[in-house]
């Protein structure tokens, strides 16, 4: 009986850990894409500011 319970401890215990790390895999991924996103879009606003002043100051 004590096997049963402790087997099934271990199960569980190994479910969790196999959850926990697939959740941990998955935001990760999420955060790399995220990151990923916010720098193309950083780059995308420094060059559009870029043209912007030079438009700027061949006006002026």
């Amino acid at each position: 009986m004590i096997g049963l319970i402790l087997s099934e401890a271990i199960l569980f215990i190994a479910a969790g850990l196999i959850g926990f790390a697939i959740g941990w895999r998955a935001r990760a991924l999420a955060s790399a894409r995220r990151m990923a996103d916010e720098r193309r879009d950083v780059e995308y606003l420094r060059s559009a500011l870029s043209e912007a002043q030079v438009r700027r100051a061949r006006i002026s």
